[in-house]
């Protein structure tokens, strides 16, 4: 072995070797957090109509991230005038949903590591043949790899351009 440590083109070629998965592991880890979605605080749109009588009651699930808020500020927007009270909710306490309690649901994630997050993925797995239950996933790839095939799923990349079609899909699954 001290004779191979001894060649200099055995000792930078190994230096290399490992420099390169060293940085190849720093770049996986930046993209990796770069991707992480943060953790929503609860809200509520359209408070007032909270505990109206014949108020069309839903339910967002989602994670903190500017392109979502921007869905959910566009979605807002759009209901100003319409008879709909909307909780915001962060996706880690949807297991804890009451599908009875509202007269729609609405999970706006992101796909990590070719799913959505647990919590969402067993939800929908749970309530998949429920009709209140409206997907909308984002990817990078802009589909969703994995998707069984018995959900209707929206899912596009989150760039700018999209924010209208997600909002836009969520309205008419609200007013519908």
């Amino acid at each position: 072995m001290k004779k191979l440590w001894k060649n200099k083109m055995f000792k930078y070629g190994l230096i290399g070797i490992i420099l390169l998965v060293l940085g190849a592991a720093g770049f996986l880890g930046y993209y990796r957090l770069a991707r992480a979605q943060g953790v929503i605080s609860s809200y509520e749109i359209n408070e007032e109509l909270k505990d109206k009588p014949n108020v069309y009651k839903a339910v967002i699930y989602t994670q903190d991230r500017a392109f979502k808020n921007e869905v959910i500020d566009e979605v807002k927007r759009n209901l100003v005038d319409e008879n709909i009270y909307l909780k915001v909710e962060p996706v880690e306490e949807i297991a804890e949903n009451k599908v009875e309690d509202w007269d729609k649901i609405i999970i706006l994630s992101t796909v990590q590591s070719s799913d959505p997050p647990k919590p969402a993925l067993d939800y929908i797995n749970k309530h998949k043949g429920e009709e209140k239950l409206s997907v909308y996933l984002t990817a990078d790839s802009g589909v969703w790899s994995k998707d069984p095939g018995y959900l209707d799923v929206t899912t596009a990349a989150s760039k700018s351009e999209n924010v209208t079609v997600f909002s836009r899909k969520i309205k008419e699954f609200l007013l519908n």
